[in-house]
């Protein structure tokens, strides 16, 4: 595991938003429900689940109710087929689905008399290389005792090929981060140095606190998705709900068909882990 090395630093971009963990702000212009749906495929042994919930207006934030009885199916281009069991109020899971390279899935839910389809396809992996941590100038007038670090993230672009990615943050296994994203636009085939601040006055984390990164590989949509949440996060205030004093904003864009919000992304995952030392 590299401490820090000088490399030639890549024009990324690194879209950054932080916070105690994922909160999708959406449909803030009507006060009609509508269905939101977050389901994900991935390669890491963990189930393959599906979250549905319905959106709330400007005036009632953080109230989200679930969606139960759904029926949830997924198929994959190689021929097989899934189903989804609801293991909690609105939380459905499929413990023998796990994520392959370059393969399709197209999932479809029936809720409440409507249908409504989505697809995703796992794209090569990117694979993260080593962590570095770089002391950074701690911010004044900050609390006495904080400390700033600059975490790199090594990792090899793929020649020819429009890679995306999401990365998680997490210290001692709590998530930091938001959507953090890259896309190789002006990166293609680079070796990447991609970069995150830390500071333990605002993210809540201590010196010696285990810091694990998750890089995520995901197509286009998931990127997308992502890209335009960090937008309406951001028009919310401090990213946990709508700012009273902030223009309502637009919704993320989906990949889900029949109006439905939410995403579904089938992804990879590269994972490394560095202990936070001066």
């Amino acid at each position: 595991m590299k401490k820090y090395k000088k490399i030639g630093y890549a024009s990324l971009l690194l879209l950054l938003f932080i916070g105690c963990e994922d909160i999708i702000v959406v449909d803030l212009n009507t006060a009609d429900p509508t269905i939101v749906i977050e389901a994900t495929i991935t390669d890491d042994n963990s189930p393959s689940r599906v979250t549905i919930t319905k959106s709330t207006d400007f005036y009632t934030p953080g109230v989200y109710p679930t969606v139960s009885e759904a029926q949830i199916t997924v198929n994959d281009s190689e021929g097989n087929n899934y189903t989804f069991d609801e293991i909690e109020e609105g939380v459905y899971e499929n413990s023998s689905l796990i994520g392959k390279s370059n393969v399709e899935y197209s999932i479809e839910v029936l809720s409440e008399g409507k249908t409504y389809d989505a697809v995703s396809t796992i794209p090569n992996q990117l694979i993260i290389d080593s962590l570095g941590l770089e002391p950074s100038p701690n911010r004044p007038g900050g609390k006495d005792g904080a400390k700033r670090f600059i975490l790199h993230i090594y990792f090899q672009d793929q020649l020819g090929i429009d890679d995306y990615s999401r990365l998680k943050l997490f210290s001692n296994g709590v998530q930091l981060g938001g959507f953090n994203i890259y896309t190789d636009k002006f990166t293609d085939g680079n070796y990447i140095d991609f970069r995150m601040n830390l500071n333990t006055e605002s993210d809540e984390i201590n010196i010696g606190d285990l810091i694990r990164v998750e890089l995520m590989s995901i197509d286009k949509a998931a990127y997308d998705f992502y890209l335009t949440a960090n937008s309406v996060n951001a028009s919310g205030g401090n990213g946990r709900g709508p700012s009273s004093t902030s223009a309502a904003p637009t919704n993320p864009v989906t990949n889900w068909s029949n109006k439905a919000l939410g995403y579904f992304s089938a992804y990879r995952t590269s994972k490394s882990e560095i202990v936070l030392s001066e």
